[in-house]
């Protein structure tokens, strides 16, 4: 019985890492909310491991990069949305260190600049600001980025006081 139970967590663990990457920690839970004994998921975690079908550092890699492209967000917001996926610390500090915070927030704010076309310039500064803070975003990030696509975005003469102010 031990035996299919073992064939049975493997191969719903394949199906889901044909689904989409998993981490080691996510699939874990996984093979357990399903009702598979420890002994069984050790093993096939041990397996899908030696196989190379589960790495932490490139499910991170790859967490990263998928969610940039759809969703930019800073290196605070990944390195929670990692910790929860289960990835540890070392790795998310490598993987976390690596990334180019100030294009991921520049893409985040051009995008989010074009629905605030109706808003005065101080509306719009704030809510760029909050919005690319909620993102994960830096402060030595967001406030250059928030100045370049203000000026790009045509701010009038009555809006330059905004350039010279500091936000919090």
């Amino acid at each position: 019985m031990a035996d299919r139970d073992k064939e049975g967590a493997m191969l719903f663990a394949v199906k889901l890492l044909g689904l989409r990457s998993h981490s080691r920690d996510e699939l874990e839970r996984k093979l357990r909310k399903k009702g598979y004994d420890v002994s069984c998921i050790e093993a096939v975690m041990e397996k899908l491991t030696l196989q190379g079908l589960i790495d932490d550092r490139v499910f991170g890699a790859e967490f990263i990069q998928s969610r940039s492209r759809r969703k930019p967000a800073g290196k605070l917001r990944m390195r929670s949305e990692l910790r929860k996926k289960g990835v540890s610390d070392t790795i998310i500090t490598t993987l976390v260190s690596a990334m180019d915070s100030r294009d991921l927030c520049l893409k985040a704010a051009e995008k989010k600049f074009r629905s605030l076309h109706a808003r005065s310039g101080a509306d719009k500064k704030k809510r760029l600001e909050q919005f690319l803070h909620n993102r994960g975003f830096e402060w030595q990030d967001i406030q250059p980025v928030v100045k370049s696509v203000l000026e790009a975005g045509g701010a009038g003469p009555d809006d330059q006081e905004l350039y010279q102010q500091e936000s919090p």
